[in-house]
């Protein structure tokens, strides 16, 4: 009976190849502390007006404790799709709920502590937040140009995911806004920067920061 309570209370995540096909299931922990290639969602939050929703993350997170996050979202669960897990995380972190989310594909990150296939996600939103108190402290709204004068303070993949949002949203080619951050292993497999149709919703249209869609 205890085994099986315990069991419930394990987050499982998909362990996935170089190809984003599931190969395993792994507990949270041990994904962390063998740095499993996994899933996870990346939603830039902003307000239409040129502004980014900005988190500061709790000291009790197991990954970049404290630190700032560009975006919203977090590691997919077993069996989820990418969009589930963006509705699911943005609800539980934020209390955003029945708001459009536009899909801007998928991509790859890979640093000396991660190795990941984002799902990255938008929306429109402004407030108010219910904060998840486990996994946010704070929030506040920033420009790109803010968040690029403080990178340093930033999780190094939600700059990256900002940056990647930025670029697919621009006509010509956006600067990174930390070139430290945005720096991801050329060996690894490529971005894939196409949007899934399928997990696209009706009148999703991507954009840049300053339009009133996602």
């Amino acid at each position: 009976m205890v085994d099986q309570q315990v069991n419930r209370e394990i987050e499982w995540v998909d362990i996935v190849d170089e190809h984003n096909e599931v190969i395993a299931q792994a507990s949270r922990q041990q994904m962390r502390a063998q740095q499993l290639r996994h899933r996870a969602t990346y939603i830039v939050v902003h307000n239409g007006m040129g502004q980014i929703l900005v988190q500061k993350r709790t000291e009790s997170k197991d990954f970049y404790p404290g630190w700032m996050d560009a975006t919203a979202g977090g590691v997919v669960q077993s069996g989820e799709n990418m969009l589930e897990s963006a509705r699911r995380e943005a609800e539980e972190e934020l209390g955003i709920a029945g708001v459009p989310f536009a899909d801007h594909g998928l991509f790859y990150y890979q640093q000396a502590d991660c190795r990941v296939w984002g799902g990255l996600f938008s929306c429109v939103s402004h407030g108010p937040f219910a904060l998840q108190e486990e996994e946010v402290e704070s929030v506040c709204w920033m420009t790109p140009q803010e968040i690029a004068a403080q990178c340093d303070s930033f999780t190094p993949d939600s700059i990256h995911a900002l940056s990647l949002w930025m670029a697919r949203n621009s006509e010509g080619e956006a600067p990174a806004l930390c070139t430290r951050c945005s720096e991801v292993d050329a060996s690894q497999p490529p971005l894939v920067s196409t949007p899934r149709p399928a997990e696209r919703e009706a009148g999703d249209d991507a954009d840049p920061v300053g339009s009133e869609q996602a």
